[in-house]
């Protein structure tokens, strides 16, 4: 009997530590067991998003997304973490900030992006257990999710063509987020931050959905549509024979065909279905289709959520001056009307380029999100 009560005994004990994945059994100082909470992680997730389910371009419902859990995470733990999304640019995969080699077809001498980005020696995880372990930031759960379309670039934009975007993030991944790990389930504790692309998509969802994140931090974003027009000639010039769809060859090209699957979806142009803003040779600007984009630009957007936006508990943005793409030109703009309407913001140039300084600049705005939530 004795030996059947120690087997049951033991059995329970292994049941235990089996179903709980942070668990550590360890001897302290008198030999006694005991369980204790300690090591960070690092995982590769999935579900199924409703907002992307059934769209026309066939983008798949099942998303995959890295989770950070951070040293001494307690499932059980009665207050919960604060949970920062961190939202990809290039390339168009949730490991965009965990692996360099994913970066290997985006980086060339010869092409628009000439250095990597400034990857940690040590890898994410243990980058970021250094920022939790020597209290620069608290300890908190970060989601990076995967947003990539048939084109590449979603925006993390609804589209009837591409599917609903920026509703998969709002709604679906915070909701699974919420449901699946011991977070903060209120605004005040989530954040959102990003990059080119997922630098917009952060600026985007902080004014449309201030109720799901109380914090934004935006990298190298296009801020101020009315800029775009200025690359039309260089787009022109990367087609001679006419623009006949995206090309990985031709950044400019595939990013316009993209930002119109975005904002100005045609399911009635086939075959790219989408409408772009000018006219092809003539460079002429087709202003229906040029506003249908700016009610999707930062700028613009404003003017409907300003008051939201001013609701915030913390905006930062920065750009490099030696930005690729030349934003930093157009920042001025934004910041003077975020000033005119009173919105608290922190902003900031950096002499690097669009992506160099990914992680210099990340660990900036990991230190403004956890000063500006509630943990």
């Amino acid at each position: 009997m004795k030996k059947l009560i120690f087997i049951i005994g033991f059995l329970t004990a292994i049941t235990t530590l089996c179903c709980c994945d942070n668990d550590i059994l360890e001897l302290d100082d008198n030999q006694e067991s005991k369980l204790i909470i300690h090591k960070s992680k690092l995982q590769n997730k999935e579900f199924i998003s409703d907002a992307l389910t059934d769209n026309v371009i066939g983008n798949s419902n099942i998303r995959k997304m890295q989770v950070y859990t951070p040293p001494g995470y307690d499932r059980k733990n009665a207050q919960g973490y604060p949970v920062v999304y961190l939202l990809h640019g290039l390339p168009f995969s949730e490991k965009s900030f965990i692996d360099i080699q994913s970066w290997e077809e985006w980086v060339d001498p010869n092409g628009v992006f000439k250095n990597y980005p400034d990857f940690p020696e040590e890898g994410f995880k243990d980058w970021m257990d250094e920022l939790i372990l020597s209290k620069k930031i608290a300890p908190m759960i970060i989601v990076m999710p995967n947003a990539a379309s048939a084109y590449g670039f979603s925006f993390y934009s609804n589209s009837i063509l591409n599917g609903n975007f920026e509703d998969y993030i709002a709604y679906d991944l915070v909701n699974y987020i919420d449901n699946r790990y011991n977070t903060i389930t209120n605004r005040d504790s989530r954040a959102v931050i990003g990059f080119s692309q997922g630098g917009y998509g952060a600026m985007k969802l902080g004014m449309k959905h201030a109720d799901k994140f109380g914090v934004v931090a935006s990298h190298s974003a296009p801020l101020f549509f009315q800029a775009f027009p200025a690359y039309i000639p260089q787009i022109i010039t990367e087609n001679p024979d006419g623009m006949i769809g995206p090309d990985p060859s031709k950044f400019l090209t595939s990013a316009m065909y993209a930002m119109s699957a975005a904002w100005s979806p045609n399911l009635n142009n086939p075959p790219f279905m989408v409408d772009l803003f000018f006219e092809y040779p003539s460079g002429e600007i087709i202003d229906s289709v040029l506003a249908q984009w700016l009610e999707n630009d930062p700028y613009t957007m404003l003017d409907i959520y300003g008051d939201d936006f001013k609701s915030l508990n913390g905006i930062y943005f920065d750009v490099g001056e030696l930005d690729e793409f030349g934003w930093g030109l157009t920042y001025g703009y934004f910041i003077q009307k975020l000033d005119a309407m009173g919105i608290d913001h922190t902003s900031a140039f950096h002499g690097g380029g669009h992506f160099d300084k990914m992680f210099s600049r990340l660990n900036i705005s990991l230190e403004f999100c956890s000063e500006n939530m509630i943990k």
